[in-house]
């Protein structure tokens, strides 16, 4: 009998194994170490672990309801090679002088995929709800799309106009954020 891998489960793990390391190297450096280059390296890696684990894990919920799962294996797919990426960086195989770009961009990419991930677990049939859901959507995805561009100039060239744009747009982001799950929910108590 063929079993489906549950990666649900497997970043539930990778997760609270990493940041349990992450707390006991944390606890030895401060209280025995000094905190040295190797220390901060570990804890570094677990920390990314778990942060990545944490953005792997939304997405998989999302794919183990059967719902836009391409977008949830990318962002699954996003938050693995992100994890890489970063201990390959922190493990200085690759310079940070020539990866800042692309260790930012993983962050914004995992983030903001997991991010929309957990919003569309959101299921209604309203259409304010929808809407509300829609919009948000696009706000993630502008404010992502955004700060990849940020990071692509290296902050610079952009103006003030832009830098106000994204606050904007990171505001409408928030409120979508807040508002639809409680749209959802009181059209939920409603009926």
């Amino acid at each position: 009998m063929e079993q489906n891998f549950n990666f649900k489960k497997t970043f539930l793990i990778t997760m609270i194994v990493s940041l349990s390391i992450s707390a006991l190297i944390g606890i030895f450096v401060f209280l025995f170490g000094d905190f040295g280059e190797t220390e901060f390296k570990l804890l570094m890696t677990t920390l990314t672990i778990g942060g990545y684990s944490l953005t792997g894990l939304c997405c998989s919920v999302l794919y183990e309801k059967r719902k836009f799962t391409s977008l949830a294996l990318s962002g699954m797919v996003i938050s693995i090679i992100g994890f890489l990426y970063t201990v390959l960086v922190i493990w200085e195989a690759i310079d940070l002088d020539d990866s800042w770009k692309a260790l930012i961009i993983f962050i914004v990419l995992a983030a903001s995929t997991a991010h929309a991930c957990l919003l569309l677990l959101i299921k209604t049939e309203k259409s304010l709800v929808n809407g509300a859901l829609s919009a948000t959507i696009i706000f993630i995805s502008i404010v992502a799309l955004m700060l990849i561009i940020l990071v692509l100039n290296e902050f610079d060239d952009v103006g003030e106009f832009y830098f106000r744009l994204l606050g904007v747009f990171a505001i409408l982001d928030v409120l979508g954020t807040i508002v639809t799950p409680i749209l959802n929910k009181v059209y939920s108590i409603q009926h």
